[in-house]
């Protein structure tokens, strides 16, 4: 009887140490895991916030000037559809399938409506996991936005 007593306090303390052990691992690597969402998150919001600068300078060339301090070699349309494409290619590595067709279809046609497109699915990317706005819920006239 106590040798039943003392094999079943060596086998939980045993199984006390050998659980706290994996525990430990465990918690370690979810950790990890984690950290490394993280840091993919934000590369992710630091470049397509750069994506929509020079999208948005594209369409708006007096916006350049929120630009030029940190690329001072961008003169026209065609300098940020080149940076553009350099964002793009490093977004391959790391960017939803839906982010790299989109901003594949911008660079190949840039029109409000591809602009729109990519914004929206770097939204889903990022943050929502779904669709809570479309299109045409945040199209802005611009004929009606910028009078001529």
């Amino acid at each position: 009887m106590k040798s039943d007593i003392v094999q079943v306090l060596f086998s939980s303390l045993t199984l006390l140490g050998v659980g706290g052990i994996i525990g430990g691992y465990v918690t370690y690597f979810l950790n990890r895991k984690k950290e490394l969402e993280f840091k993919q998150l934000e590369q992710k919001e630091r470049r397509y916030r750069s994506c929509l600068l020079f999208m948005d300078v594209y369409f708006e060339p007096e916006n350049i000037k929120y630009l030029s301090s940190r690329h001072p070699d961008i003169h026209n349309a065609q300098d940020v559809i080149g940076y553009l494409k350099a964002e793009y290619h490093e977004m391959l590595l790391y960017a939803s399938k839906g982010v790299i067709l989109n901003l594949k279809k911008f660079i190949e046609a840039p029109t409000r409506e591809h602009f729109l497109n990519a914004i929206l699915s770097m939204r889903h990317d990022l943050w929502l996991k779904k669709y809570d706005l479309d299109l045409e819920q945040i199209r802005i006239d611009f004929d009606i936005a910028h009078p001529r």
